[in-house]
């Protein structure tokens, strides 16, 4: 497709940019990005809407990389945890409630488990370190939806003083929740030791209301910081 040269540019990441354009936002990504990718995550989007996890629809277009969203106008919550905005962290642990808490169908719903997602790209050591961890915890613990992406970045906060919205399902699986709270400690560690201290202050009580031991918390770390070395 084509844009008449009315749109901004709103987003910008590492396979694609964000653009506002006729009351719409679209995600233009990158040529070589794989088309069945943007297919996959068309899909998430659309489990996501029908659990009542996020009213963001996906629509497809002429193009096979560009993807036509619902708009939401507003700011990331990053920026106003930047500004001081100091419940930032309290949301945080709310929208991962909130997504744990989503009642899955009986007949079950269209997205990966962790278990059967991990192995791509790991190489055979890898394989034999992780796997059999995220096997333990999903026995020892209720598999639930998971974002797997969780941060200030991906919640946004309307202009209209609604209800925020978690956006950027593309990792979401069905895990226990530990990968999720794991995950989040992972992106924290690695941009702010500030912030990952308070972030686990924040999410202590859900945690130890889960049952989830320092142990297991630790292996989960371990499993996270592995996926994410490979989606860099």
């Amino acid at each position: 497709m084509e844009f008449d040269g009315s749109q901004v540019l709103i987003g910008r990441g590492a396979q694609a940019d964000v653009y506002k354009y006729q009351g719409y936002a679209y995600k233009v990504y990158k040529p070589t990005y794989p088309e069945e990718w943007i297919r996959f995550e068309i899909s998430q989007q659309e489990t996501v809407v029908n659990l009542g996890l996020c009213d963001i629809r996906y629509y497809v277009t002429s193009d096979p990389h560009v993807i036509r969203m619902d708009l939401i106008e507003g700011i990331e919550l990053e920026k106003k945890v930047l500004e001081g905005y100091l419940e930032g962290f309290n949301l945080l642990c709310d929208a991962f409630r909130k997504v744990h808490q989503a009642k899955i169908p009986a007949e079950g719903i269209n997205m990966p488990r962790l278990i059967d997602a991990a192995a791509l790209f790991l190489t055979d050591e890898e394989k034999d370190k992780i796997l059999p961890v995220i096997s333990r915890l999903s026995e020892k613990y209720e598999p639930c939806v998971c974002h797997l992406d969780m941060h200030f970045l991906n919640i946004m906060m309307p202009n209209d003083g609604s209800e925020y919205k978690i956006i950027d399902w593309m990792n979401a699986r069905i895990a226990p929740p530990v990968f999720d709270y794991a995950r989040t400690y992972v992106i924290f560690d690695e941009f702010s030791q500030e912030g990952l201290a308070l972030y686990k202050q924040a999410i202590a009580p859900d945690i130890g209301s889960l049952g989830i031991t320092d142990e297991d918390f630790k292996d989960a770390v371990m499993v996270c910081s592995i996926l994410r070395h490979h989606e860099k």
